[in-house]
């Protein structure tokens, strides 16, 4: 049996990094974790002083979400002893700090010190892995690596937990309800869903938010004296399709920053899991049959009047709300879930010569 080490500082709770392990599981490897305590950018040190591998190597060395920290120690380590690398970082530090936060700019010091490291760093390794096409594109123009170095492999959810549960049935008279689900980040642009329920207070729509962040404050600012939007409490993870199904459609991601326009939200993943249609701004990285999906609309970044547009189609035709329900399943069967991602899983490690 092959074997795989997970190495860094990493959670391997976090949905990504299990979607992954079990995939691989899945395909007959055994799964390890090499779990950095100290300093990441020592890891390789740590690993001999710990005695990883010392009963045998792994296979290959897979270097989790955004752990750019970790990928030199364990490139170093892994290629010392003839062991395959792959990254799998779904983020830029230098796109993170210059193009989305805009805490940064491109021609000062810092930020350049910072693209080159982060060149070093995506070079590194023997295959970088992105959770869109959109992202390869811009690893490959902006950090200077090469194509045949990268793949694609979707982001995926945790489909033991993600899946249409019953709700109790709809009273008469309940309005239309719309959720977003997430982190709060800039990307996702909550200032406009918030602009959108401004504009729908007279209609029977429902607005609510659920999850936590560093812009949760600002979006519950811009919401103040709002009568239809609410701020739900936290739930536990395993409860967040409930919340789910008890909503009508889930939106996506609305910002203007390049960084939104290449990613398909982790939220578009668990909406269709859970058969919910959505409303995301476009993304080249979906699967072309996304813009022939019927629980799927598209709309321009940063768009209030769109978001509205989109969420009144949806209510104006709800009396077919089985028929986007099962669309949205049915699409994300097709083309999101983890028979699909494990296809793509087993090519890249094919590619890598590890065949079946």
């Amino acid at each position: 049996m092959k074997k795989v080490l997970f190495w860094g500082r990493f959670d391997p709770g976090y949905s990504r990094n299990r979607v992954y392990a079990a995939l691989f599981r899945k395909l007959g490897w055994e799964v390890d974790y090499f779990l950095v305590k100290v300093w990441p950018r020592l890891g390789d040190v740590e690993a001999v002083l710990r005695g990883v591998g010392r009963n045998g190597l792994p296979d290959l060395v897979w270097v989790p979400v955004c752990r750019q920290r970790d990928i030199l120690a364990a490139c170093r380590w892994a290629h010392a002893r003839g062991v395959k690398v792959i990254f799998d970082p779904m983020i830029s530090a230098w796109d993170k700090k210059v193009l989305e936060q805009k805490k940064w700019k491109a021609e000062e010091r810092r930020a350049k010190r910072l693209l080159k490291l982060e060149k070093k760093m995506m070079n590194a390794p023997d295959m970088v892995t992105w959770d869109t096409s959109c992202h390869l594109d811009f690893c490959a123009r902006v950090l200077n690596v090469p194509r045949a170095k990268m793949r694609v492999l979707f982001t995926g959810t945790d489909e033991k937990v993600f899946m249409p549960v019953d709700t109790p049935p709809r009273k008469e008279g309940e309005p239309f309800k719309v959720l977003y689900h997430g982190a709060y980040l800039p990307l996702h642009g909550t200032e406009y869903i918030v602009e959108a329920a401004r504009m729908t207070q007279n209609l029977p729509v429902q607005w609510d938010f659920l999850g936590w962040g560093a812009y949760k404050a600002a979006t519950e600012a811009k919401a103040a004296g709002l009568k239809n939007v609410r701020f739900l409490e936290k739930v536990p993870y395993v409860d967040v399709p409930k919340v789910i199904c008890s909503h009508d459609i889930v939106l996506g991601v609305f910002g203007t920053t390049e960084k939104a326009l290449r990613v398909i939200g982790n939220k578009v993943y668990e909406c269709m899991a859970c058969a919910r249609p959505t409303v995301n701004e476009f993304c080249t990285g979906y699967p072309p049959e996304a813009k022939d999906c019927k629980a799927i609309k598209f709309v321009p970044p940063g768009n209030a009047e769109a978001i509205v547009k989109a969420v009144e189609e949806y209510r104006a035709d709800w009396a077919n709300r089985d028929v986007y329900f099962a669309e949205a399943r049915d699409f994300f069967e097709k083309h999101l879930s983890m028979a699909v991602i494990e296809k793509q899983l087993a090519g890249i490690l094919a590619d890598l010569g590890f065949g079946a």
